[in-house]
C-alpha cells in the first residue's frame, strides 16, 4: 500500500506527540488509524517495614504442615521513579466486504524503551512490548471473533474501577487486590486480570442492550499430564447510564500453589498429584451521570488441586470487591477515588486436616485528580496506600509491608 508523503510525515509527528488536535489518525481512511495515550509521571515510593522475625505464619505463606514463623525482611525504604505504565502505540484498521468486516489491532508498548534503570540508557527497540494485537472477523448483526493477544472475556467485561483513565499498570490500578491472592507475590498464573496470546474472543452484536462474549487459549505445549488451558464467559448489559455484567474465568491445571513438577514431603503441604481448576468469578457495575460515574465488582476467586495424599492442599477460596467514584468538580477538573480489599478466605487440605490463612488480607485506597486541557492533553496527581495484613504479600512488597506512592503527571492521546 502506498501512502502519500504528507500522510508518512503526519504519522511519524503523531507517533512522536507533536499532532495532538486529533483522535486515532486516519491514515488510509478505515483502513490504517494510529492511535496512543502516552503518560509518564514522577513518581516516589515509600516502603513500609514488613512483617517482624519471629511473626506467626500460615499454611499458605509457609506451604508447611506447621505454619511457623516468618524471616526478617528487607526492602528499599524509598525510591524516585519516572513512570510510563503503560504508555502505547497503537495501529489498526478495518475493511468491510458486503456484510462482513476483516480488522487488526496492534498496540506496542513505550515505557520501557523510554524508561530503563540502567547506566548505560535505555533500550534500543521501539517496542520493548506488546498489548493487544490481534486479528478479527465481524459478521454485521451476529458478532465478531478475534485471534491473538487481548484481554480475556474475564478482563473485557469486567475491569470498572479504572481512576481517571491513567491506571493501566499503574500504582492505582485495583487488579493485585480484586484479582489476585494475598500469599504469592503479584501477577503470574494467580491472577485473573489476564491479557493473554493464542486466544480465542467471540463477542456477539448487543441485542436490546445484551452482550455475549467467550474466550479460549488451548495448550499448545500440553502432555500427557499436563494441560493448561484458559476460557472464560460473560454476558453484560448496558444502556446510556447503567452497565452491568457477570463473568466467570476458568484456568486448568495451572496449579499455582504446588507448581508443576512438585515433589511431596512430609514437611511440605505441596502435592505432586496431576489436576488443577482455579476459577474467578465476578459481578461488575456502572453507574455514569454528566457529572460522575461510579464503580462497583465484587468477586470469589477459588483455586483447586486433585491432591491424592492425606494432608496435602486442597482448595483456597476467598472474596474480593473494588468501589470507584470520579466527579467533574468543574469543566475542566475531574477528581475521583478507588478502593480495593481482598480477605484472609479459607483453605482446605486433603482429609480434612487444619488450614490457616490468617493476614491473608490487604487493600488498595487511591485518591486523584485530572486537569483535562482537552480531550488529547491532560494533567494528573496521584496518591495510593497499598495495606498488607501481617502475611500478605500485595504488589510485590516485603511480607506484611505497606506501600505508599505519590506522582504527578502527563497525559497525551492522540
Amino acid at each position: 500500500m502506498k501512502f502519500k508523503l504528507s500522510r508518512v510525515a503526519l504519522v511519524c509527528l503523531s507517533t512522536i506527540g507533536v499532532v495532538s488536535q486529533v483522535h486515532a489518525v486516519q491514515v488510509a481512511g478505515d483502513n490504517l488509524e494510529v492511535y496512543g495515550s502516552l503518560y509518564p509521571e514522577y513518581d516516589v515510593t515509600t516502603y513500609g517495614n514488613g512483617s517482624a522475625a519471629g511473626a506467626a505464619s500460615n499454611s499458605m505463606q509457609s506451604k508447611k504442615t506447621v505454619a511457623g514463623t516468618l524471616a526478617a525482611q528487607t526492602t528499599p525504604m524509598q525510591k524516585t521513579q519516572i513512570a510510563w505504565s503503560q504508555s502505547y502505540i497503537g495501529f489498526k484498521g478495518k475493511k468491510t466486504v458486503d456484510d462482513v468486516t476483516f480488522g487488526y489491532d496492534f498496540q506496542g508498548v513505550m515505557g520501557k524503551t523510554i524508561d530503563s534503570s540502567s547506566s548505560t540508557g535505555g533500550a534500543q527497540s521501539l517496542f520493548t512490548d506488546t498489548r493487544d494485537a490481534y486479528l478479527s472477523l465481524g459478521l454485521k448483526d451476529v458478532g465478531s471473533l478475534q485471534v491473538g493477544q487481548l484481554d480475556t472475556v474475564y478482563k473485557e467485561f469486567g475491569d470498572r474501577s479504572r481512576l481517571l483513565d491513567v491506571s493501566s499498570s499503574n500504582f492505582i490500578s485495583t487488579s493485585n487486590v480484586l484479582s489476585n491472592v494475598g500469599w504469592k507475590t503479584a501477577g503470574g498464573s494467580t491472577s485473573f486480570h489476564t491479557r493473554i496470546g493464542n486466544q480465542i474472543r467471540i463477542v456477539s452484536d448487543k441485542f436490546s442492550g445484551f452482550q455475549a462474549g467467550f474466550s479460549y487459549r488451548p495448550d499448545q505445549n500440553r502432555t500427557a499430564t499436563q494441560n493448561q488451558w484458559l476460557s472464560a464467559v460473560g454476558l453484560r448489559w448496558s444502556n446510556e447510564n447503567f452497565y452491568v455484567s457477570l463473568h466467570q474465568e476458568t484456568h486448568n491445571d495451572y496449579r499455582t500453589f504446588s507448581g508443576t513438577g512438585a515433589t511431596e514431603a512430609t514437611s511440605t503441604l505441596v502435592s505432586a498429584s496431576p489436576g488443577s481448576k482455579d476459577t474467578g468469578t465476578r459481578l461488575s457495575l456502572q453507574f455514569d451521570q454528566e457529572l460522575y460515574s461510579v464503580a462497583a465488582e465484587f468477586a470469589n476467586l477459588k483455586y483447586t488441586e486433585n491432591a491424592q495424599t492425606v494432608g496435602k492442599f486442597a482448595s483456597y477460596t476467598h472474596n474480593t470487591y473494588a468501589l470507584r467514584g470520579e466527579y467533574k468538580v468543574q469543566p475542566k477538573w475531574t477528581v475521583g477515588a478507588n478502593y480495593a480489599y481482598e480477605a484472609d478466605g479459607s483453605c482446605s487440605l486433603s482429609g480434612g486436616a487444619v488450614c490457616t490463612t490468617n493476614g491473608l488480607s490487604g487493600s488498595l485506597t487511591s485518591v486523584g485528580a485530572k486537569y483535562n486541557y482537552s480531550k488529547e492533553l491532560a494533567l494528573f496527581m496521584l496518591y495510593a496506600v497499598n495495606k498488607n495484613a501481617s502475611n500478605a504479600v500485595i504488589s510485590s512488597s516485603a511480607i506484611g509491608g505497606n506501600i505508599t506512592n505519590v506522582a504527578a503527571g502527563i497525559q497525551v492521546k492522540f
